[in-house]
């Protein structure tokens, strides 16, 4: 039996016991919240060196919609013998997933959420807090064209986002600019960077994780990192991204690029 399993057991279990609140409906309601919440920090983990997986923050805040006359039922899936707490944590040990010590997590009952999320029942939020305090300025990097033609075969950048395309300008049909890009490739009709698209990818710094995140832009080829001998795909469009490691390779299109830290990262 799963773990995901066993907790939906325990619940429906605790439940009952409750007799307000021991609806077949109103159990799997909570429970569908809990699963939803374990999946949505689930979704923040990312792939480290030699196939392990790591979770970045050390605070989790969660909120939970509880309208008042469900409030024991929450209190007794999420808060009591800090429940949820230990079911997190669980699933990261049980995932062999990586996660900072100090963590700590946050369970907090409200009676709204804002609209944006109010339909989902719960509001997860990240932070790294310790760490945002020493510095929450972007690290310097180095990028390293290894195929592909562009300005520069070797750029540093100290700056929170970096575009990469092929032209230095992209403009509209009216021929207004609407991007620059910072790693350029340049406009060619065959060869590798034709496979770039003009608004391809970006690299994005993360304040809360002190590391740099890579996205895809809605490419035409796609962007993918090649990490250990092995291929990571990088999301379409809005995503959380893809946390980058020293020494990654991006690759946009069929053009490779080499991505570094210059500086010691924190953690």
């Amino acid at each position: 039996m799963s773990r995901l399993q066993q907790i939906e057991q325990r619940i429906d279990r605790a439940l009952r016991a409750l007799l307000r609140s021991s609806s077949p409906e109103q159990r799997r309601e909570i429970i569908e919240v809990h699963r939803a919440i374990l999946e949505e920090i689930g979704s923040r983990v990312d792939s480290l060196p030699r196939g392990k997986r790591g979770f970045s923050y050390s605070n989790i805040q969660v909120q939970i919609l509880a309208e008042a006359d469900r409030r024991r039922s929450y209190e007794k899936v999420f808060v009591d013998g800090a429940s949820l707490e230990r079911d997190i944590k669980g699933y990261f040990e049980d995932a062999s997933i990586e996660y900072p010590a100090n963590l700590k997590i946050q369970i907090e009952l409200v009676d709204d959420l804002p609209p944006d999320v109010k339909a989902h029942g719960f509001d997860v939020t990240y932070s790294n807090t310790q760490l945002k305090e020493v510095s929450a300025q972007p690290l310097q990097i180095r990028l390293t064209l290894l195929t592909g033609i562009a300005d520069q075969s070797e750029y540093l950048f100290s700056q929170q986002r970096i575009n990469i395309g092929r032209l230095s300008e992209v403009l509209d049909s009216h021929l207004r600019p609407i991007r620059r890009n910072h790693v350029a490739l340049k406009d060619e009709a065959s060869g590798v960077n034709a496979t770039v698209s003009r608004s391809h990818a970006h690299i994005e710094f993360d304040a809360e994780a002190l590391r740099f995140r890579l996205f895809d832009d809605g490419s035409a080829q796609g962007t993918t990192l090649f990490r250990d001998g092995s291929l990571i795909t990088v999301p379409k469009g809005a995503s959380k991204g893809v946390l980058l490691l020293d020494n990654d390779e991006i690759i946009v299109g069929r053009v490779h690029i080499r991505f570094e830290y210059t500086e010691p990262q924190l953690h």
